[in-house]
């Protein structure tokens, strides 16, 4: 091979590299990564709801809290939520202090915050069941998530499109070399991610229309599951 050929190999060689990435090639091995992408169709909505209560003494506004937080559960299973759907997630107690100048804090009140966790299967009826938790006295809700409650198989299949993905950037990589990708000689999986799209937001019952018999939700149509990982084959 003459000067000038060694260098337009080496030119294509270099370009592929740039093209596919960190991969690397050395004697008798060539290491790439693979990345597998599975979108789906949610099947679970996670929705964490609230109540928060003022009063004076903290026993004034933990029986109003109380009180609301009891309709709600009611509600939920009116609604046709399992008890093993709810969770109660945060409880906080927090005096309300007033600042004055060159004296010692006064407290004038106390605030009462109390967070339920609700998983929904139906997912056609998500803004029902927000509506209906609006209407018993929920007036905190912190964020509505989709999701996928089994994700295994979506898993599994982003793997098996990492690993596919792998062998063909190897194969790509190798083939204006004269060389064949052989078995591979180490296997890693690098990086996994399952996006729910989450829907982030913080809402307080009064922002909403009064007459509404549910509150708009459009969920996401597809989830993604993404896994990428490392394989190292020796050359043949």
């Amino acid at each position: 091979m003459n000067v000038h050929c060694f260098a337009l190999t080496f030119f294509l060689f270099s370009t592929l590299l740039t093209a596919f990435g960190h991969e690397e090639i050395d004697n008798g091995w060539i290491s790439v990564k693979g990345r597998g992408v599975v979108e789906s169709a949610p099947d679970l909505a996670t929705l964490q709801l609230g109540v928060v209560s003022v009063a004076k003494t903290a026993q004034l506004a933990a029986d109003s809290n109380n009180r609301s937080m009891e309709n709600i559960l009611e509600i939920l299973e009116r609604e046709g939520i399992e008890e093993k759907d709810v969770e109660t997630t945060n409880f906080n107690l927090t005096p309300q202090r007033e600042f004055r100048k060159n004296l010692p804090p006064l407290i004038v009140g106390f605030q009462v915050s109390n967070t339920l966790m609700v998983k929904i299967h139906d997912l056609e009826k998500v803004g029902e069941v927000m509506q209906a938790a609006i209407d018993a006295g929920g007036n905190s809700f912190h964020s509505l998530e989709f999701s996928i409650s089994d994700p295994s198989e979506q898993e599994e299949e982003a793997r098996r499109r990492a690993v596919e993905d792998a062998i063909f950037r190897a194969e790509t990589l190798t083939e204006p070399l004269d060389a064949e990708v052989g078995r591979p000689i180490t296997i890693q999986e690098i990086q996994y991610s399952h996006h729910p799209q989450p829907h982030r937001r913080m809402m307080m019952a009064d922002a909403l229309h009064a007459e509404s018999t549910s509150v708009p939700v459009q969920a996401p149509k597809d989830l993604i599951t993404t896994v990428e990982v490392q394989i190292k084959f020796a050359l043949e």
